[in-house]
């Protein structure tokens, strides 16, 4: 193996899944705990008793869990900073807590960025309702595909904006985005309106209030900033 392969990037999970060393795989895994304590400090920081919370919940992890939940974290905090603008307030602790250990289970890139944008929002903006990430936890890559497809036709300029964001996300993670919204009805639809985020009005699929503002917190608050129409 050379030394390009035993690189520790730790975007580079499916690595994860070929043999690597034990020398570099402990490597990995320290730059993991590295990386999480430097980014989750400063989040932390003037919160009192989370950063103990998730420092407790981190070192439980199994070590591959270590990895995942430093991607999603590091995905997070770059997030943040390329929205330029400043942090509001307090994030929850639930909704911290709930989505580095979902990202730490979550072996699907795509998935885990979504998990990022929710931490990301919660630090920006400190609105993610607990509800969501609950949902979030029910929803596969495609049913977000479905969901971002369904939205397009919103008139909203955030659900836009959301909109774009998701469906660039997913895009340039290969997953397809159809435009499929009128008469067609398939699991993940059926599963979207069971969870109440889409309706059927007037023979088209649309965003429910509730999935408009759910789109709006699983968005990348940075996709405005750093990609151009």
């Amino acid at each position: 193996m050379s030394e390009e392969d035993k690189s520790l990037d730790l975007t580079g999970i499916g690595k994860l899944g070929s043999s690597i060393p034990d020398a570099s795989w402990n490597k990995l895994v320290q730059t993991a705990c590295d990386t999480f304590d430097a980014l989750i400090s400063p989040i932390t920081a003037t919160t009192t008793g989370l950063g103990r919370l998730i420092r407790a919940k981190f070192d439980g992890m199994l070590d591959v869990q270590k990895v995942l939940a430093a991607d999603a974290t590091l995905r997070a905090k770059e997030k943040v900073g390329a929205a330029g603008r400043k942090p509001k307030g307090n994030p929850k602790s639930v909704i911290l807590l709930r989505s580095i250990e979902n990202a730490s289970n979550e072996t699907d890139t795509n998935l885990r960025d979504i998990w990022a944008n929710l931490m990301a929002n919660e630090v920006l903006d400190n609105q993610v309702h607990p509800e969501f990430p609950r949902l979030l936890e029910r929803l596969s890559s495609n049913d977000a595909a479905t969901l971002a497809e369904l939205a397009v036709e919103s008139r909203k300029d955030s659900v836009k904006k959301a909109t774009r964001s998701v469906v660039y996300g997913l895009s340039i993670m290969g997953v397809s985005i159809s435009r499929l919204i009128e008469e067609e009805s398939d699991f993940s639809r059926e599963h979207l309106k069971n969870s109440n985020l889409i309706t059927k009005k007037t023979g088209q699929w649309q965003l429910t209030l509730f999935g408009e503002e759910f789109l709006k917190v699983v968005a990348d608050p940075a996709f405005e900033v750093t990609n151009t129409e």
